[in-house]
């Protein structure tokens, strides 16, 4: 992952047999998979195989110098230290003891290695790992680590210092040159009780902090320069106790990953949620999930979140008051922050933080009543069957119907009904085989908060007449010259008529009929595009196709007077900036997009906007772009639609003469050609397949002619579908 987009740059399948643990090599140059009884030194850039060596006994624990390109594999009593760069065993070093813990020194060549804890004779050793030579051993020492930062070594003791208690065990660090030791754990003139320590196996110095893990007993925080433990994610005692120390066995992987330099990753309990820890503000400031189906999630503590759309309904909010639960997808409409790991990094913006626990106790209870008159169960999954294509729907509001601001329901995945401020609604909708024959529905109310309710769901097989073959309405607007000479544009009329026609030559053979809809330049008003609409509604069934495309200026209002809208920016339209009055009268609001595609009955849907900004409105673009992306992200999500747009958040979408097309419908163009046709190459181009190619294309194009990589954006809440045929 790239931690600067939160975007997966590659994905590679490996089958892997009791992960231990992945990390990098210095300067990030190779990756080493690390099983129970194997080690794999991957080259990440092509996903090869380039060291694959498997161990009889299990394998205690793998390290990488940062110093040098070497690594370490500790076996039994022995350690291998591998070259990377001549791929092979260099040495070999052995302590005759069982080992639990190396760790590499930063700034030499040397290797600390910590055997099996032993009641009576601990020690630790150090060798010079380049020439294989011991080069002393300290006694009474274990778990020893180096300081990633300062010439200092981390360690434990059982009693060396004076006045704690024989046989509880002592966490501190020493000094090189000074041999000056300072405890961690005593603190104040008292000494932390034997089952509140437990082990720390790997150490990470963060400014004035030490942080110490112990896999699944979580992390603590030790104050460096006076002691004492400052801050800890340690669960009960008998999860913390020293009898679980033969456990380490089990899990002892590097918890910490620098991030920048305040705050680290870090992964305690060796499961697919790793915290954000601010040295800072001593805090947990974050979380990111990943999982191996490639979801991921990015939540903030303060309720705002970024990820995949499917991982916002694998995570949860808890409420401290009570058992109730609501998903993070539940949140979406006041929680979806884009780019939200760059803002965090960062450590520059605040939120106002959400108060869940009462959010979730007032959560309205939803469920589907009645289809066609004829009641729904409630403790299965509603399946049914009609061959009525016009059907009714009714839905109540079960618990906390005061806090109802409106109830949604969902064909397919599209939203096909809003009723607002009731308890009750009944929607009618329209059976289709666009799918196949079965129409899936779901319903959620939505709180006066803005959190939804839990989804509830049915199935109804539709068995009448089979839907006629599908219809594409292909709404193009480009707009190169508006009212305000300023805002003039270059391409986006050629973008626009490129676009079209690529369409229509690959779309013939799927569709019965392509109805070919175009505004260009002056001819875009609000006028003009709502009767453009508003044609596509009277005539629009559920087995057909929108498409919407749109080249010219988008823009967020200041949000002054009422909350801040994205708006599409029509030829009348003279000052996008400060006049929201103008663009409330004049533009195309999300709002009015909404209810727009609602009433539309086709069930797929697309819509791409390529947003070019002047060079005049540049910085208030750049200020503006988190709520713009976020606005079309709520869009996409609150219908059920495809929406590509050109720029992630504080970017702005640019053209280029030598292309003679704006670099997002460039990548549009050659994708719908044949080349986003991924997977089987079945000479279809879908409407993910297009979303994926134009966001990996285009940070390639822009960076080739502009020298700096500009990033796309797509959301997609509903069912794939092809949308081209290509020779």
């Amino acid at each position: 992952m790239d931690l600067s987009r939160s975007h997966f740059t590659m994905s590679y399948n490996f089958e892997i047999s009791n992960p231990r643990e992945i990390l990098f090599t210095k300067n990030d140059s190779h990756l080493l998979l690390v099983e129970s009884h194997r080690v794999r030194l991957i080259d990440w850039q092509n996903g090869s195989e380039v060291i694959s060596k498997k161990y009889e006994n299990e394998i205690q624990i793998v390290r990488s110098s940062n110093y040098t390109n070497h690594f370490g594999v500790a076996n039994d009593s022995k350690i291998e230290i591998w070259d990377i760069e001549n791929l092979k065993i260099s040495k070999t070093l052995n302590v005759k003891k069982r080992i639990t813990n190396i760790s590499f020194s930063p700034f030499s060549t040397e290797i600390v290695i910590s055997p099996t804890w032993n009641v009576l004779r601990n020690r630790i050793f150090i060798f010079d790992y380049q020439s294989g030579k011991e080069k002393y051993e300290i006694k009474g020492k274990y778990l020893a680590s180096y300081d990633n930062v300062g010439q200092r070594m981390v360690f434990w003791q059982n009693n060396a210092v004076p006045g704690l208690t024989v046989g509880t065990p002592v966490f501190g660090h020493q000094s090189f040159d000074k041999k000056d030791y300072q405890s961690l754990t005593y603190f104040d003139g008292k000494q932390e009780k034997n089952s509140d320590v437990g082990f720390y196996l790997s150490t990470l110095h963060l400014k004035d902090k030490l942080i110490g893990a112990g896999g699944y007993r979580g992390f603590s925080v030790f104050d460096y320069k006076k002691g004492g433990k400052v801050f800890t994610t340690k669960k009960t005692k008998r999860d913390r106790s020293s009898s679980g120390f033969s456990a380490m066995r089990d899990y002892a992987a590097n918890a910490h990953y620098l991030l920048n330099d305040d705050l680290a990753l870090i992964n305690a309990y060796g499961d697919n949620i790793n915290q954000i820890y601010s040295a800072t503000e001593n805090k947990i400031v974050g979380y990111i999930f990943v999982d191996a189906g490639g979801d991921y999630a990015v939540v903030s503590r303060d309720g705002r979140f970024d990820g995949t759309p499917e991982s916002s309904s694998k995570l949860f909010w808890s409420s401290r008051k009570s058992s109730k639960q609501t998903s993070l997808e539940s949140t979406f409409s006041r929680g979806f922050t884009p780019g939200l790991l760059q803002i965090l990094l960062a450590g520059n913006e605040v939120s106002k933080e959400l108060v869940i626990d009462d959010a979730i106790e007032n959560v309205p209870v939803v469920q589907l009543t009645k289809f066609n008159n004829q009641e729904l169960p409630t403790s299965t999954l509603p399946r049914l069957e009609s061959s009525q294509r016009v059907c009714s729907v009714e839905v109540n509001v079960l618990e906390n119907n005061n806090n109802v601001s409106s109830i949604k329901l969902f064909q397919n995945n599209k939203l096909v009904g809003i009723s607002e401020q009731q308890s009750k609604a009944t929607f009618e909708v329209n059976l289709t085989n666009t799918f196949g024959d079965e129409n899936y529905f779901y319903t959620v109310a939505i709180s006066k908060d803005g959190i939804e309710s839990k989804k509830k769901k049915m199935v109804i097989k539709y068995s009448g007449k089979t839907d006629e073959k599908p219809k594409l309405f292909l709404v193009s607007v480009g707009v190169n010259e508006y009212k305000n000479p300023k805002y003039n544009l270059n391409y986006a009329v050629a973008d626009a008529d490129a676009f079209k026609e690529e369409i229509k030559k690959g779309a013939e053979s799927i569709f019965d009929n392509i109805f070919d809809l175009e505004v260009r330049n002056s001819g875009f008003t609000k006028t003009k595009i709502s009767e453009v609409l508003n044609n596509v509604r009277l005539k629009a069934n559920e087995q057909d196709l929108l498409i919407f495309y749109y080249a010219g200026h988008g823009v967020m209002s200041e949000g002054i007077e009422r909350e801040s809208e994205f708006f599409l920016v029509p030829h009348d339209v003279t000052q996008l900036y400060g006049r929201d009055e103008m663009l409330y009268e004049n533009a195309i609001s999300a709002k009015e997009i909404q209810d727009i595609s609602k009433e539309i009955n086709a069930q797929k849907q697309i819509f791409i906007i390529d947003a070019c900004q002047s060079a005049s409105a540049l910085e208030a673009v750049a200020q503006r772009g988190i709520k713009e992306e976020r606005a079309i992200a709520q869009l996409a999500r609150s219908t059920g639609t495809f929406w590509i747009t050109a720029s992630g958040s504080k970017q702005f979408a640019t053209e280029f003469e030598s292309l003679g097309h704006g670099v997002f419908t460039y990548a549009l163009l050659e994708g719908l050609a044949g080349k986003a046709d991924g997977g089987n190459h079945d000479k279809k181009i879908t409407v993910k397949e297009l979303s994926a190619y134009v966001e990996s294309r285009v940070p390639e194009l822009s960076e080739e002619y502009k020298g700096k990589p500009q990033f796309p954006a797509g959301y997609s809440f509903g069912n794939d579908f092809p949308i081209v045929v290509y020779e």
